[in-house]
Formats: C-alpha cells, structure tokens, sequence
C-alpha cells in the first residue's frame, strides 16, 4: 500500500509540474527573457537565431504587452510543443507563409469560425486561419493563449521590442551565447510565480505532496514500532529457548526485507500499470531510499529491544 501510494503522489507532482508549465505558455525554466540594445523587427530576431550555427531547437514568443492571452509565436528546429485537443501545432515551415496562421487555448474551441474544412477565429475584425486547439485534461492559462504564426510580411512591420520576448530551447540554452547571437542588452532567466528553485521555489510550489510524501514515510515508521512491539513475546520465547541475539536479528530482518522488498516491487508495479506517470527516476529514488531506511531502522530498533530482552534474562 505504501508503494502505490508513493506513486500517486509522484503522479499528483508530475501534474502539478504539468499545470505550471502549462500556465507560463508551456515554457521550461530554462527559458530567457530578453532585453534588444537596438530597434528590431521580429523578422530582424528571428532571422537572426534562425541563421546562428550555435543556437538550436528553439522557440520564440513575442508575448503582447497590452494583451496577455495573444502571443507571436516563431520555432526553429525541433521545440517544444504542448498537448492539443485536435489538430496540430505549427510545423518549422509555418515561419516561412505569406499567411498567418493561429493556435488557440481551448477556451477558444466554441467561438470557432469554420465555413467550410477550415476553422478560424476573429482578431481584430479579421479572420485567421486556426491549425488546431491546444489543452489538456487539467485546466490552465494555456487554455487562454492564442498563439500565431506571423506571416513574413507583418513580421517585417512589428518591431519585436514593443513586445516581451522569451527564448526557450529545447536543451538549456548558454545565457551568454544567446546574448552575444542577439546583440541583447540584458537576458535573464524568465522570472515567474512558479517556476524552480533560481526562480522561485520548487518545494514551495509542491509543498503539500513533499509533506504527504514524509508523512507516508513516517507511516512506515510507525508501522515498523507496532511490527517489533507486537513480536515481542516471540522474541522472548526464541531467547528462552537458546536462540543467540545476533542470529534471532539477522533472520528477523531477513525475513523483513524480504516482505517489505516484495511490497515495494509489487506495489511499484502495480501503481506505475494504473497511472499516467511519465518519469520513474524520482519515483524509484524515493521508494529504494524508503526501502533502505526503514530497513535500518527496523535493525537499530530490534537490536535495542533484542539486546534489553536478553539482558533481563
């Protein structure tokens, strides 16, 4: 029980992280805000990272000041892209149109213009062209983004320092290279509510699974106090009857191990065949750490109570 429990903890983290990102526009932490030193067109920023031999894999968004929920959107590469209800997101040739195209959170889905095979939404008494809805099960801020692909033209007319602008590879980017690439006056880590630990804090963020997770770790304690004291008339008996200290411990914790090691794997299994879980490492981690520990406390503590009963004898 113990083991499937730690795994829809580990779940409940893993969509909390998932809520977060999807929050600040499906960004990692690694991202960067960056700051021009000079006057630039978006077409001007995009070329410029779209042509550099050292800057890969990325994704733009030139985030609108006045407008939270619109993004221009630009990627070179291979980035990162977020679920979708239907459709699809913008492919690397998207940034190369003479049409500019959209993909809307899912808030937008029923306000869809779709006369034909083609859905689109209204901005600005005009109507886009929509690639597909993005979302996912939980509710987010995603849910409200519109994000576009520009076409060449306009991207030409918008200067890109009118708007925020946010850099995100899909491998942490060298914040210095990214500076020198663009030419930038400042780039700095992407300073949001809830991103990690440089940012802001990881544990904070997770506070209530991480004390659930030591809670259930205290259970195991408890339950290994209730496991030596309800055992111990047959410890006694075992004493009375010859059997030395070290040998009745070392097959008391054997035969532990054993019961607690299969609980684990078992468990694990069986929580990871009903559950969504995506990464394992930190699951793992956390359940062979339990598993040692307790296992030293189960000795620490029936050593104390072997070596008192055999010394009352």
């Amino acid at each position: 029980m113990f083991a499937i429990a730690s795994v829809f903890l580990f779940v409940k983290i893993q969509q909390k992280s998932l809520i977060i990102q999807l929050d600040n526009h499906n960004l990692s932490a690694a991202a960067y805000h960056v700051t021009l030193s000079k006057k630039e067109t978006i077409w001007d920023v995009t070329q410029t990272i779209k042509k550099s031999k050292n800057i890969k894999n990325v994704q733009i968004h030139f985030q609108d000041k006045k407008n939270k929920h619109l993004t221009y959107f630009y990627g070179t590469g291979s980035f990162g892209v977020p679920p979708m209800i239907n459709g699809n997101f913008f492919g690397t040739g998207t940034f190369d149109s003479e049409v500019e195209v959209a993909v809307v959170g899912k808030n937008y889905e029923k306000k869809l213009y779709e006369p034909k095979d083609q859905e689109y939404l209204k901005i600005d008494n005009k109507y886009v062209p929509v690639l597909g809805v993005m979302g996912d099960k939980y509710s987010s801020q995603l849910d409200k983004q519109i994000f576009i692909a520009l076409s060449i033209e306009k991207s030409k007319r918008l200067i890109a320092n009118n708007y925020r602008i946010i850099v995100d590879g899909k491998k942490a980017l060298d914040k210095n290279m990214l500076k020198s690439v663009l030419g930038a006056k400042k780039v700095e880590h992407l300073a949001q509510r809830h991103f990690l630990i440089n940012q802001d804090s990881w544990i904070l963020d997770h506070f209530q699974e991480l004390l659930m997770l030591f809670a259930l770790f205290g259970l195991l304690v408890f339950g290994v106090i209730v496991w030596i004291v309800s055992n111990k008339r047959r410890y006694r008996n075992l004493l009375d009857q010859g059997k030395e200290p070290l040998q009745l411990l070392f097959e008391e914790w054997e035969f532990f191990a054993l019961l607690s090691g299969l609980g684990t794997v078992f468990g694990v299994m069986a929580g990871m065949f009903i559950t969504e879980l995506t990464n394992y490492i930190p699951l793992l981690i956390y359940n062979t750490s339990s598993f040692i520990l307790i296992n030293i406390i189960y000795i620490l503590l029936l050593r104390r109570r072997v070596i008192s009963m055999n010394r009352g004898q």
